[in-house]
């Protein structure tokens, strides 16, 4: 699975997000979920990732899997590999968007053993 845009996701792909959405509900569940508080490149600009979730009105991280929690498999727009080396990169990445306090947000998971990772969780530009 590689780059896959959301309007050609096929039956294949289509499972393979609703089983990943389903252990992210598991893992969210059993509290195995944790969110990388990294400073984003947007736009020329850096931002914190405290911050981008301020901007987005989300004032305490455990509101990040109340959202993430309601994902569906019509918000997944690309599933890919993680290409970072300072991480796995045979992983893979989904890669969602979802409108939340109006604005259009980019929601970036993978799983690790240690369970749901959230690499990315900002307003999309």
């Amino acid at each position: 699975m590689h780059s896959t845009p959301a309007k050609e996701l096929n039956n294949i792909n289509k499972k393979a997000i609703e089983l990943f959405l389903k252990i992210c509900r598991k893992e969210i569940a059993k509290g195995n979920c944790h969110f990388i508080n990294r400073t984003l490149k947007i736009n020329g600009y850096k931002i914190d990732a405290k911050q981008a979730l301020l901007d987005l009105g989300i004032m305490k991280r455990n509101q990040i899997w109340q959202h993430i929690l309601e994902l569906k498999i019509n918000d997944c727009i690309k599933i890919d590999f993680d290409y970072d080396k300072k991480r796995d990169n045979n992983t893979e990445i989904y890669i969602f968007k979802k409108i939340i306090n109006r604005k259009d947000v980019y929601i970036k998971l993978t799983m690790r053993p240690s369970g749901i990772i959230c690499l990315s969780f900002h307003e999309s530009y």
